[in-house]
């Protein structure tokens, strides 16, 4: 269940895109240079330094990133509330959270005076939300996830229970790289790149979620529809509704690969991850293979992730589709052994996508690969 919310500022809670890329192309002109909308565009929501010296490396231009802060705090604090930048709903959706009882942040790459004049642009104070964090925190701003592992922390919630709404390609990496649910808005981004991106859920804006009053409601709304119990190999989980969405899945696989990288395999130096999206939660766990010099003690990767997501998720898990990566093709399946143990948490039509590291990628059916497990006859009832 959802116990913490971690906002991005920009694009989410308040409309100041616009607003920072006007001040932007004022202070390039008064320096002589011509510059356009378009060449700030890849550096929103990644702090003052990369927003100003991304922008002047696409142009050419030499700038002073000190010059450009101070004549963009000037300009910034005296249009912010001016221009009523604030997002619709903003504030509603933020104090329904609160009173559900769910922890709320801000975490934002830009600096501490300007998230305070947006926080304050909401018709809020920054005292309202549970943490408020800003550039100074860090030292590896967004796309590196340190901001919200940070503010997981100090909630003191766990990733598993934490969500992150971003707007932005690099908040939504920062996100997925922090391991942590994150949900895509279109306010920034357009629908095909949000999709693309690799995140947990897509909604248009924050305004989306004006009516939700509890957090069983919000983690309804964004990641389950669920309703109906369906047996999973000897448990039954309630079933998903639909199929699964494609960035769910790229996500899977972009988790599976990167769990590929950890692996230990001394011996073989046969690196191969898991990933299994859980049909209880709509989360992702991973796997790595372990390898032993008693040959006899290696642990695969697929029972790797199975372990981690029944211990996450106390001992019982139902799995709506499971991600291998290896380096071979055609890439590698299951051996015997996981796809009994996979058996016991899996539909017939599980999804199982084997992918190599060049993004090829095969498709089965649980079915395809053990057609008749062994199961007690008990279990299947």
């Amino acid at each position: 269940m959802i116990k913490a919310v971690l906002f991005d500022m920009d694009g989410v809670l308040v409309d100041s895109e616009d607003l920072s890329i006007e001040i932007g192309i004022k202070f390039f002109k008064e320096k002589g240079y011509e510059i356009k909308k378009e060449n700030f565009l890849n550096h929103l929501g990644t702090g003052m330094n990369d927003f100003v010296l991304g922008a002047a490396g696409e142009i050419g231009a030499s700038v002073s990133v000190k010059e450009a802060d101070g004549f963009y705090k000037n300009v910034y604090e005296s249009e912010a509330g001016r221009k009523k930048i604030a997002m619709p709903y903003a504030k509603d959706v933020v104090t329904a959270f609160k009173n559900a009882g769910i922890k709320i942040a801000v975490c934002s790459s830009a600096q501490e005076w300007k998230v305070n004049a947006n926080i304050k642009a909401i018709g809020l104070e920054p005292s309202f939300f549970d943490l408020v964090v800003n550039e100074s925190f860090i030292k590896r701003n967004k796309s590196f996830p340190d901001i919200y592992l940070l503010s997981a922390a100090l909630l003191g919630v766990d990733r598993n229970d934490a969500i992150i709404i971003e707007d932005s390609p690099g908040g939504v990496k920062a996100g997925l790289n922090a391991s942590i649910r994150t949900v895509a808005l279109t306010t920034t981004m357009k629908n095909e790149e949000a999709e693309n991106s690799g995140c947990d859920r897509v909604i248009k804006d924050i305004a989306e979620l004006k009516d939700i009053k509890t957090a069983k409601e919000l983690e309804d709304y964004l990641f389950s529809s669920r309703d109906e119990d369906v047996l999973y190999g000897a448990n039954y989980i309630k079933a998903s509704k639909g199929d699964i969405r494609p960035e769910v899945i790229n996500n899977c696989i972009r988790m599976a690969l990167k769990a590929r990288e950890a692996a230990y395999a001394p011996y073989s130096n046969y690196k191969v991850g898991a990933a299994v999206l859980s049909a209880n939660s709509g989360k992702i766990y991973t796997g790595s293979n372990i390898e032993n010099s008693s040959f006899g003690g290696t642990i695969c990767a697929e029972r790797n992730a199975i372990t981690t997501a029944l211990t996450s998720e106390n001992g019982l898990i139902g799995v709506d589709l499971l991600v291998v990566a290896s380096s071979d093709w055609p890439p590698a399946p299951p051996c015997a052994l996981c796809l009994q143990v996979l058996s016991e948490f899996s539909k017939e039509d599980t999804k199982v996508i084997l992918v190599d590291l060049e993004g090829h990628r095969e498709d089965y059916l649980f079915k395809d690969l053990l057609p008749h497990p062994f199961i007690f006859p008990t279990s299947r009832k």
